[in-house]
């Protein structure tokens, strides 16, 4: 994402929780230091599928971090359309079969029917990655812990308040002992 500015994306329920996450974190101060799903929503247009609305409305009947995260979300609606892929032109009339949930299926279907900049989600460790990599005819995976490090890298965070929002994201989202976010987080201390 270096240097390429999103302008759109689409973004799955993992990607929305996890920049949710800060808010929800009672040791966190959003008021004081960076709340990355406002940043996300207040720079570029995000679309949804409706999948990702019931996902999102499932997990707030949990009492952790994860409910308070999609319950913000979910609070910022105006702020993302949620858009039925399967009302788009070029789109196939059912779900097709890619392997993955149907929340990040009809992402995927949604992000190439729109042709958006990027397809926001939390994949990026194990085989799904590489489904969703290969399924996306356009629009480039965004990975969340990515999008956090290149706000940073491109002047919107500091590096020091992108590496405090990974730290504070990662234990309720199992990133901490991810290669591929420890490889991001040495690009922020270069």
């Amino acid at each position: 994402m270096s240097g390429a500015r999103l302008r759109t994306v689409v973004a799955d329920t993992s990607a929305l929780v996890s920049l949710g996450v800060p808010r929800a974190d009672a040791d966190y101060d959003t008021d004081t230091a960076p709340d990355p799903l406002q940043y996300l929503l207040t720079s570029c247009d995000v679309s949804v599928p409706p999948e990702v609305v019931l996902e999102l409305q499932d997990l707030t009947q949990y009492r952790d971090v994860h409910g308070a995260a999609a319950t913000n979300v979910l609070a910022a609606r105006d702020h993302y359309t949620v858009d039925d892929p399967y009302e788009q032109d070029g789109t196939p009339d059912s779900r097709p079969t890619f392997g993955l949930d149907d929340g990040e299926t009809d992402g995927i279907v949604l992000a190439n029917a729109l042709a958006v900049d990027g397809f926001l989600t939390d994949e990026f460790g194990g085989t799904n990655f590489a489904l969703v990599h290969a399924a996306l005819q356009g629009p480039r995976i965004v990975p969340t812990p990515r999008l956090i490090v290149d706000y940073a890298r491109n002047g919107h965070l500091s590096h020091e308040e992108a590496q405090t929002l990974i730290t504070t994201i990662s234990p309720h989202r199992s990133w901490e002992n991810s290669p591929y976010v420890a490889q991001l987080v040495a690009l922020l201390e270069e």
